[in-house]
Parts: structure tokens; sequence; C-alpha cells
């Protein structure tokens, strides 16, 4: 019986002996086996399983010690009959499940309360969606960012028998002062944030912190100022601690003053990269949103994720550093990537406002594990936070700038946003093209990408799909939207203004300067020179400049352009049309595919 419940995996990292132990176990603990049962001999296990006799007979004596298994002189192995001592049912004392009927529904039906949750909310990615092509799929991670190596080497750390004796006995409403300490010494200071540790609750992730605001400042249909869509989970949690959600509009400035804030009582801000628009607020708009907090008597929740993956320059700094004072509470989590089986949050908040949350979270009984706390606290003394992040953000910017160059040379019509920090870009679609269908349609073609259906927009991540494969997701997407977005456009052959051949092309393009806006709102200016070559200025979507020199020439009637640097370095040709000041790209088959300005010096 035993054995044929094994099956072994020889390319697991688990030892063929632990895999043995841990079957046996399973199947005592569900009654497969059951207590008194004879186990086969080690030899004849061996060999039944294909393993050598002595692994056997290490996993049986494990058993023994761990009390699943006894042994009897010449007799052999037994399960242990103490196991039925410590309630276990076996498959023959156990009733039959009772099968589901409308009956069992209506039952549960009468004493379940409804629940409400947004459709987003409910979507499930595949389980395998790291084995597909291209996963561009936001808030998850390649795990080869993860530091397991450091993460070992802190929780034999903590496991001396000192530091046991330390967070061993925290008390139970307690955070650990190690943890706080570093808190408040190493991680807010660089956000220009200095407090004491009486002004900091740990949580055990974002959505719990989020709860225990709701049920401090809200609840009794007190109005939450947010900008939706946002992050399903916090809207949720925000509604069921009784908040009305006041939805407020957006530029691409970050929240907009309008009358929204005015007759909100507490507003929730993302302004290092609003999940799932990817906008960063500006440090104006920064501004204004905290004059008009205070003016208003408002309290300001920011939740401040995301801002340590910064790709150029400095992240902006928070609200709470900009003067907000005591009106700002600040929230904060560890990236997934860093600890993913925790993602410990915390809060930062006047001493009074601490205290009543320090006791809400008593009564829910849900602190954060001490060994967690003090794993985490040795995790950032240790040095080895500052250089994961240092680490992972060089290969995210690898991710974020080729997600970039994609975006403007596959899909140059449609409007893209990426914040200088996150791990996610919002790519807008027309409003025929449906985001809903496109998503089925890719996904088909190894593609994972999430839809904000109000916007009717996708969302890609690029935290878990390698950088050398994203331009060739990105043409894979392009390929199977590209002619939906170009339906109603003119065409080469419908185009209004005058056609330019290889004369005119001559004689006109030499000294003309191109100017115009890519797909990520860069704006950009190509000087044609005479001899041949081009200069390239542009302004990126993070206020930094770049450059690139290339050259062009004539195929025919068709103008052709190679950057050294841009568009892949990439030869590419148009046919071109000119209206006026306005310049129209056509590709080879005739389709419009980008549109600019013409000048002169």
């Amino acid at each position: 019986m035993a054995e044929s419940l094994i099956v072994l995996d020889p390319q697991a990292e688990k030892s063929l002996q632990a895999q043995i132990r841990e079957k046996i176990i399973q199947g005592i603990l569900s009654g497969s086996i059951p207590a008194g049962h004879r186990m086969p001999s080690s030899r004849r296990m061996a060999e039944q399983l294909g393993v050598a006799r002595n692994t056997v007979v290490l996993a049986y004596q494990q058993l023994v010690d761990d009390g699943f298994l006894v042994t009897r002189e010449r007799s052999g192995f037994f399960v242990s009959s103490a196991v039925r001592e410590q309630g276990v049912i076996s498959h023959s004392e156990a009733l039959p499940a009772a099968t589901s009927s409308d009956g069992d529904r209506s039952f549960w039906r009468e004493h379940c309360n409804p629940v409400s949750v947004s459709r987003r909310a409910l979507r499930v990615r595949p389980a395998n969606w790291l084995q597909y092509p291209f996963p561009f799929v936001s808030n998850e991670y390649d795990p080869r960012l993860f530091p397991g190596a450091e993460w070992r080497e802190c929780t034999r750390d903590i496991y001396t028998g000192r530091e046991v004796a330390q967070w061993a006995t925290l008390g139970g409403n307690e955070d650990d002062r190690q943890l706080v300490e570093q808190i408040c010494t190493r991680l807010l200071p660089r956000r220009g944030i200095y407090v004491d540790p009486g002004q900091v609750l740990l949580a055990s992730d974002l959505p719990q912190a989020c709860y225990l605001l709701g049920q401090l400042l809200l609840g009794n249909n007190r109005k939450l100022g947010m900008v939706l869509p946002g992050c399903t989970e916090t809207e949720e949690i925000f509604r069921r601690t009784g908040a009305a959600i006041q939805e407020l509009p957006q530029d691409a400035d970050g929240p907009v003053l309008d009358a929204g804030l005015e007759n909100s009582d507490c507003w929730y801000f993302q302004p290092s990269a609003h999940n799932p628009t990817a906008v960063t607020t500006s440090l104006e708009r920064r501004r204004q949103l905290l004059q008009a907090a205070t003016e208003q008597g408002a309290v300001v929740i920011e939740n401040d994720c995301d801002h340590e993956f910064c790709y150029h320059g400095n992240p902006l700094p928070p609200l709470k550093s900009l003067g907000g004072g005591d009106s700002v509470i600040y929230l904060y989590q560890f990236p997934k990537v860093i600890d993913p089986g925790m993602q410990v949050a915390f809060v930062v908040a006047p001493k009074p406002v601490i205290q009543r949350l320090r006791a809400l979270r008593y009564t829910l009984r849900e602190r954060v594990p001490a060994i967690n706390q003090r794993l985490l606290a040795k995790f950032i003394a240790s040095g080895h936070l500052d250089a994961a992040i240092f680490r992972i953000t060089r290969q995210l910017r690898e991710r974020w700038t080729a997600l970039g160059e994609a975006l403007m040379h596959h899909l140059p019509k449609l409007q893209a946003r990426r914040a200088s920090s996150g791990t996610a870009c919002w790519l807008e679609l027309p409003e025929h093209v449906s985001a809903e269908q496109v998503q089925k349609e890719a996904e088909q073609q190894g593609l994972l990408l999430e839809v904000v259906k109000e916007y009717n927009a996708l969302r890609l991540g690029y935290a878990a799909i390698e950088a050398d494969r994203i331009e060739a997701g990105v043409r894979t997407l392009a390929q199977l939207i590209n002619g939906e977005v170009s339906q109603g456009e003119e065409t080469l052959a419908t185009a209004r203004g005058r056609r330019l051949y290889a004369a005119d092309l001559r004689r006109e393009f030499p000294g003309a300067v191109l100017l115009g806006i890519n797909s990520l709102g860069e704006s950009y200016r190509a000087q044609v020179m005479e001899d041949g070559t081009l200069v390239g200025y542009s302004r990126n979507d993070v206020d930094v400049d770049e450059t690139d020199t290339g050259r062009w020439w004539l195929n025919g009637d068709m103008w052709v352009r190679q950057w050294r640097n841009w568009s892949y370095g990439r030869a590419a040709s148009f046919h071109v049309v000119v209206d006026g000041h306005l310049i129209k790209w056509f590709g080879e088959s005739g389709q419009l595919i980008d549109t600019g300005i013409l000048a002169r010096e």
C-alpha cells in the first residue's frame, strides 16, 4: 500500500530520502496509511522505488525519530498508534462528502452577507504565468532578482540563542525595536522624513495598513478622495470600512485640484507612480495638493511604494517631507521582489494616531510575526536591502529602457506612459479597439497583459520579463493591433497634401528640421543635413535630454533614415506627404506610421 502512494521526482530539489519521508507522512496524516499498518521492508521499498536501500533505511529511521513509525523486533516498521491518538481520521472512518445541491446553496445564502467585489479584483492570471514567452504581468517579478542567499544568511543569524531570546519573547502587540530603529534611521531619512519610533507602526502588509486607517479615519460614509481606477484591492478595503469613495480627476501632473478634493474628508495619493495609470505627480502639483490640504483641514494618506526603483536621477520627495507635517500619514510596503513571503508595511503618523492604530491592530490579532520582524531588521542592518535595491534597480532600468524603445518603434501611434519609477507601463488603446479582446488574442500568442477596462487600456509590467525578450513581445502585440488601430485613418492613396517623390525629397529635405512627439510623449527634433547625416535631439518622458546621430538616403521615391542608437539602429523607409507644415510618414504598404512638423532653421 505505502509504496503505491510514493512517486519520486529525480529532478526535484529535495533529496530522494526527503521525498520518501514526506510522502509517507502525507499518507499517514491523510489516513491512507492507517495506524498499526506494517510498512514494506526497506529492501522491498527500495526495489519498488528504484533507489538505494540505505536511502529507505534513513527515511524510515527519521520517521521513527519523529514518532510516525515504531519498530518491533524482528517484525519491521509499523505506523505508530499515537497518530490515532492525535485525532487523525482514516479514510475508512470518514463519512462520504455530501454532494452539493440547490438546498445547500440556499442554506448558505440565508446565512452569508452579500459580498461585492469588482471584476478586476477577481481576475486571476494563469498559475504558470512565468512559463509564458512574454509575461508582461504587473506586481510580479523575475524570481532571479530575489536575494535568496542574503535572506539565508540572515535566517542563520537570527536563530542563534541570543537572538531567539530577544525576538521570541516579544510582547503580543509590540513591534521589534530593531526593525523600527532601522526604519527611522536608515529608510525614512533618505526620503527626508525624520521621526522617532513612537510615530511608526508595523503592518502585515499594505492592505492591513489601509484597513486600520479606514477603521480609524473613515466609516459612517465619510468621503475619501482618490483617483479611480486605483489599486483595486485598496479601493475595496476602504469601501469595506464604510468610506464613500469620491473620484478625483487626474492629468499628466497628478491629481487635479477640483471640487472632488473640496468635498472629501480624507485624500489618498500615490505620488511616486499611480497604480494602474503610471502617472508620477509633479513636484509643483505635490506642493499645491499640500497647500490645499492645509487650507481645508483634510488628512492626506500618502502611499509611497515603488519610489525606490528610480531609473533617472533621484525620486521626487514625498508629500510627508514637503511640509505636510502631521496632516500627512505616510504608508510604505517593502517591495515584493525583496520579501515576497512577508511584504511588511509600516505607517508613519503622529503619536496619537499610532496609539489608536496599535489598539485597533490588537483587536485584529494580526501583528507581523516576531520572527519576520527580526529577519527584516537583520536584512536591513546588514546592508542587504541597499545592495539588493541597487542591483535590482540596475536590471529593471534595462527593462524599463527596452520597453520604452519597443513601444516607440513598434507602436508609434499609441499613447503610452511610463513613470520614472515603478514596474509597469500604461498603454491606451483607441475606442474602436477592445482592450479585453486584445488581451485574449495576445494570450494565445504567449503574451500576458493586464486590462484596465474603465480606460480601455493595457498595463504592461516589465519586472517579470527578461530585457532581451521585451522587443519581441511588443512586436507581437503590434502585429495584433496595428491593423485595428489604423482603421479609419488615411492611407498613402487617400492622404491629403502633396506627396514628395525622389526629386522633391532631394530638393526640399536637406536643411529641414523635423519636429514631433513620440508614443511616450517625448518631444524630438531631427535636423536633416545636406551631407546625408542626421542630428537628433529628444527630451524624454522623465525630462532627460538625449541626442543621437544617423544618416539618410533615398531608395526610389522613399526616404530612408537610420539612427546610430534610436529605433534599434535599424533602417526605416517611408513615403512622405506634406500638408502645409504637417509631414506624414507612410510605410511601404501605404499605412500611416506617424506625423510631425516640417520646419527649417
